[in-house]
């Protein structure tokens, strides 16, 4: 799994908006655009369950730090499937997110753990992790790639990737396949 993750914060903007046909009437997901910087083109569209939605009305209050996750296709012709999400410092979560380091410990430990010299994987930085702050990732929103336009850099394409929805330069993947499919 590769992780892009963009330096500068983005102000993002999560609206509700019609289904256009692809949910069913009795569907429990919420079809949402996300709008980043003020651009009138969305920059990501998902179907999200309510409980999601909860979660990022409380996250997305200023500005944001995103990301991108994907697995690097094994041929360079074949699209690129993407998440989107929000990089959120642990502390600044909702309540109840994210167990405590108490109730981690209760678990037994994994054989890596077990034993002594358990700091020997982590190399000689094992110190500076303690001074950084953790993180997590909440992947919210798809986005598709088709056509690769840095085939040699998969980093570079992921970052191109993100800066292009960011701009609002992307179509639903639907209507991307379409418009592959017939040679537009």
């Amino acid at each position: 799994m590769h992780v892009y993750l963009r330096d500068e914060p983005v102000d993002l903007e999560m609206r509700e908006v019609e289904p256009e046909g692809l949910l069913s009437d009795d569907s429990a997901l919420i079809p949402v655009a996300f709008y980043a910087d003020g651009n009138e083109s969305p920059s990501f569209r998902a179907f999200l369950p309510p409980e999601t939605i909860v979660i990022l009305h409380q996250v997305i209050r200023g500005p944001v730090r995103l990301g991108l996750m994907a697995e690097e296709p094994e041929e360079p012709d074949k699209e690129i499937q993407a998440m989107v999400g929000l990089t959120i410092p642990v502390e600044a979560l909702p309540p109840g997110m994210v167990a405590d380091e108490a109730e981690e410990s209760e678990h037994e430990a994994e054989p890596w753990q077990a034993g002594g010299g358990t700091e020997a994987w982590k190399g000689d930085d094992a110190d500076d992790d303690d001074e950084r702050p953790r993180t997590v990732m909440l992947a919210f929103a798809p986005l598709v790639r088709i056509k690769r336009r840095h085939p040699a850099d998969f980093a570079e394409e992921l970052a191109d990737l993100l800066e292009s929805a960011l701009s609002g330069a992307t179509k639903p993947s639907l209507e991307a396949r379409v418009e592959r499919m017939l040679g537009l």
